[in-house]
């Protein structure tokens, strides 16, 4: 898990993300697609404690980058991906590690999966949580999900699992994961939802295996 932060004149962006390899971060194209495309990227935080393109108090690394590649099809909604590519090598440690993707279009449904969710709302006082969490979620058939969504098959969808439990909007980019064979696969990206939090309404991801061809042609 990674923080993605912008900082834009009059207001301030922060996302979640997955590193891919020694120089690729995956998250939310409409996390990066605000101008000017100057994003603070941080790896292996477990706590956050003052943040800033020169100012960072916390124990992981931090870089600086101004590549993002976003989905030339990207549409508000649709096709909501993107990838940062950092200036230098990630360090990685024991607490920053490459994610693996799930390559194939596996169906998931009814299983359950586990997806970091950074650092979301407190859903009972509204503030904002200062360590990291972890939250677990079902996934449900699209044919359910398009009674709340206009989704497509490029989507998943997980139903709500109780109070305080959602992918909330502070989580947008970071991952939906299944464990397979004592390994976690990164099946989706936190995409949308209900602006309300947590919600009855189904939440969306970007379904990574189909953009599996997209993301290697970027990282070549």
């Amino acid at each position: 898990m990674v923080m993605v932060h912008q900082f834009l004149e009059y207001k301030y962006v922060e996302c979640a993300g997955t590193v891919l390899s020694k120089r690729w971060v995956l998250t939310a194209a409409h996390c990066v697609e605000r101008t000017p495309r100057t994003f603070l990227v941080e790896f292996g935080i477990s706590d956050k404690l003052g943040i800033g393109y020169g100012l960072l108090r916390t124990f992981g690394m931090s870089m600086t980058t101004t590549q993002a590649f976003i989905h030339p099809q990207y549409a508000k909604r649709l096709n909501d991906i993107a990838l940062l590519y950092m200036p230098q090598d990630i360090p990685f440690s024991i607490d920053i590690q490459p994610i693996k993707l799930a390559y194939y279009d596996e169906r998931f449904v009814n299983k359950t999966c586990v997806y970091v969710t950074e650092w979301g709302r407190n859903h009972i006082n509204r503030r904002s949580m200062k360590r990291l969490r972890y939250t677990t979620l079902s996934i449900i058939r699209n044919d359910v999900c398009t009674q709340y969504w206009g989704i497509s098959d490029k989507h998943i969808c997980t139903a709500t699992a109780g109070l305080g439990q959602d992918a909330c909007e502070s989580n947008s980019g970071g991952p939906l994961i299944v464990r397979k064979n004592d390994q976690n696969f990164q099946i989706g990206i936190v995409s949308y939802g209900d602006e309300l939090c947590p919600s009855n309404k189904p939440h969306v991801f970007t379904k990574v295996s189909s953009y599996i061809e997209w993301i290697r042609e970027v990282m070549m």
